[in-house]
């Protein structure tokens, strides 16, 4: 769904300049001339963020800023304002406003500050929304009741661990077992669950950006650093960091890691002065890092520091008795959101479900019920149309010659070649096909291409740097 913006600004010029710039970039723009017809726009419909003028004519930005916060505390607002009034500009953000942007602005230095604005915005009140439901699982639809005694046993140390609320987490297991559906439920089953659930793939970030990504950074400390940023750590605080694939972290993000878990301070990239957060951090494996402890590739300080409380998440294999559970939940799931009547499935088709041993977990089976119930029709699902009736694995689906992704599929279902392959190439030449695929899907627009990326507009500048789709 395209962000929704409110323009608050007394000059007409502005107002016409904003909405039509940030309409080509995908955002839905309404605009008020004054403070209280901002207050009565707001008041029909809630924006994701309101873009607010320190000068208008009835009201102050700093009076409507105050009123925004004391009716809509989770609103997202960002203030415009001349370089001279930058000091007020500073006690605004004081008084909860979460940016400020100086006249005359650049139109990309803008559009960056929106999109983190959008997404704190989107992701606050997503946990607002998730915090408010009332059972065990509240916020995790993919968790189902587990029937496996292996299962329960993680159950009851979430809940012990959960009153711990600065414990650190290490949760180990295979991937697509569903360990950051069980750090979310961590995290909401304790007195932490009105605040913050932030979540950073270690292994899906190159290591520079990371840095930037966890710790944030000044203005200026590196080339694109046109504003300054505050990183998943700081917007964390008093709530929950988990780190995903936290084996994949370099030697030297572990050492300022283990800094936060000791002192709970940091510093941003390109700043001196030290910034005191309360964090409580969970992180996640599919590694072994007590061998890799052993081999020097991470820090034993740290390892122990993070595994205070460890907790392992059996493969699907290991119990079995959820496949079919999860099957049917997932079943349900995709059928009402693609309008499709399956109401069961065949007896070959459970036979087929509890016999597949489920290398990739229950994120595989997630996906095999997805595509079927997108691609098939019908009342009963069986083995055929799940494509698990191939021996020994699922029947990768059909498509045209040299569709996107074939090649990958290839490496994937054909014997592995004698003379090995290059995965590197792989890899870059699938995700070099998928980004030059979203810019030509959004007309070359890059904030639409992040967005159909799920991407933000830094991680997809950097892309189209290293395959040089500018």
């Amino acid at each position: 769904m395209e962000p929704h913006l409110l323009i608050v600004d007394d000059q007409a010029s502005i107002l016409k300049f904003l909405r039509k710039s940030l309409e080509i970039e995908g955002y839905s723009v309404r605009t008020a001339a004054n403070g209280l017809a901002a207050l009565q726009a707001i008041e029909e419909e809630i924006p994701d963020l309101v873009l607010l003028d320190l000068m208008l004519p009835d009201l102050s930005g700093l009076e409507v800023l105050d009123r925004l916060k004391a009716q809509f505390p989770r609103l997202c607002v960002v203030m415009m304002t001349a370089f001279a009034d930058v000091p007020t500009a500073v006690t605004a953000m004081r008084a909860g406003a979460y940016d400020y942007i100086t006249k005359p602005f650049n139109l990309e230095q803008l559009l960056t500050v929106l999109e983190r604005g959008v997404d704190s915005s989107r992701n606050a009140r997503e946990l607002y929304t998730l915090r408010r439901r009332n059972d065990l699982f509240r916020g995790n639809g993919d968790i189902v009741p587990s029937r496996a005694a292996n299962m329960q046993a993680v159950y009851e140390t979430v809940n012990k661990v959960a009153v711990g609320e600065a414990t650190t987490v290490l949760i180990e297991g295979e991937s697509g077992v569903g360990k950051d559906v069980v750090a979310n439920l961590i995290h909401s089953s304790s007195a932490r669950r009105d605040e913050p659930f932030l979540e950073v793939n270690c292994a899906a970030v190159p290591e520079k950006l990371l840095e930037s990504e966890l710790f944030g950074h000044e203005k200026g400390a590196f080339t694109d650093a046109v504003n300054q940023k505050s990183g998943l750590l700081e917007l964390a605080h008093k709530g929950t960091l988990f780190l995903d694939e936290i084996g994949e972290m370099s030697i030297p993000l572990q050492v300022k890691l283990l800094r936060i878990l000791e002192k709970q301070t940091f510093r941003r990239v390109g700043g001196e002065k030290d910034i005191s957060v309360d964090v409580r951090i969970i992180s996640a494996t599919n590694r072994d890092l007590a061998t890799m402890v052993a081999d020097g590739r991470f820090r034993e300080d740290l390892y122990y520091r993070l595994k205070v409380v460890p907790l392992y998440l059996p493969p699907l294999r290991e119990r079995v008795e959820d496949i079919l559970p999860l099957a049917e939940h997932f079943l349900r799931h995709f059928c009402k959101r693609f309008s499709k009547g399956f109401r069961r499935f065949t007896a070959s088709g459970e036979a087929a479900l509890t016999a597949h041993d489920w290398p990739g977990n229950i994120r595989e089976l997630r996906n095999v019920l997805e595509r079927a119930c997108l691609l098939e029709d019908g009342e009963e699902l069986d083995a055929v149309q799940m494509g698990l009736d191939a021996p020994g694995g699922i029947r990768p689906v059909a498509g045209p010659a040299g569709s996107l992704g074939s090649d990958l599929a290839a490496a994937v279902t054909e014997p592995f070649p004698e003379d090995g392959v290059d995965l590197e190439a792989l890899v870059q030449g699938f995700e070099r096909a998928m980004v030059n695929k979203a810019l030509d899907a959004a007309g070359r627009n890059r904030t639409r291409a992040a967005r159909l990326l799920r991407l933000n507009r830094d991680k997809l500048r950097y892309r189209m740097k290293t395959y040089d789709l500018d």
